[in-house]
């Protein structure tokens, strides 16, 4: 058989061809994945992140309740009930201010914190529902009312006096979480998933390339001597 010198270049051409595209493929497939994981991690961290700082919120605000309501039938201490805040503060390490409804500012004064100050703690205060929000990108906030029970009728009058009603808003809390180091956690976790994404990629794109290469590219190129 009379060797073909056109075929060889030929067969090199259509290998190196293939290569280049297999290249390009898992280079599109790699960056395809590390946008995804770009886009789709800090979204699904920061859905978790709200969820816990919200979880956390109604937690303490509750045991803050709690707390306070007891203290208050018990003794109606202020400082007591100054002391239980500050346990529940250096426990969970967030900010807290307590605010009167206008009957309890009445019948006792403003003698505490700071009061209403802004639409979402009037809306609390109007509504007797918890509201939300982020004062910054890191500074999540939560405010509960306190609603009036029985319990609540030994002291509290409305505003015309009388007995305050059952289901009547007393008062909210708020309480502050501040997230910057949750939130540099959450990076930190980003980069290292994207970087364990990426070598991941690059090693098996590497292993398939040579598998290509050697087991099947290379073999054709030798078939293909041999049919010469």
């Amino acid at each position: 058989m009379i060797p073909d010198n056109r075929y060889l270049p030929k067969s090199q051409e259509f290998n190196r061809s293939v290569q280049k595209r297999l290249f390009f493929i898992f280079a599109a497939v790699t960056l395809l994945f590390i946008l995804l994981s770009s886009i789709l991690l800090p979204y699904r961290l920061y859905l978790r992140d709200v969820q816990e700082a919200r979880t956390k919120a109604r937690d303490v605000s509750e045991l803050i309740r709690v707390g306070l309501l007891s203290t208050m039938i018990s003794t109606g201490d202020s400082e007591k009930i100054r002391g239980l805040i500050a346990a529940f503060q250096k426990k969970y390490d967030f900010q807290f201010r307590m605010i009167r409804s206008s009957h309890v500012e009445k019948q006792h004064g403003i003698k505490e914190d700071e009061q209403a100050t802004d639409d979402l703690i009037k809306q609390v205060l109007q509504t007797g529902k918890s509201r939300d929000d982020w004062m910054d990108r890191t500074t999540f906030r939560y405010v509960s009312p306190f609603i009036a029970d029985v319990r609540c009728q030994e002291c509290h009058e409305s505003i015309s006096g009388k007995e305050i009603g059952i289901g009547q808003v007393l008062g909210a809390s708020e309480i502050i979480f501040d997230l910057s180091v949750k939130e540099a956690e959450s990076i930190r976790l980003i980069i290292e998933i994207v970087f364990l994404i990426m070598a991941s990629l690059l090693t098996m794109g590497l292993v398939f390339f040579f598998i290509v290469k050697k087991g099947i590219l290379e073999a054709k190129l030798l078939i293909d001597k041999e049919d010469e």
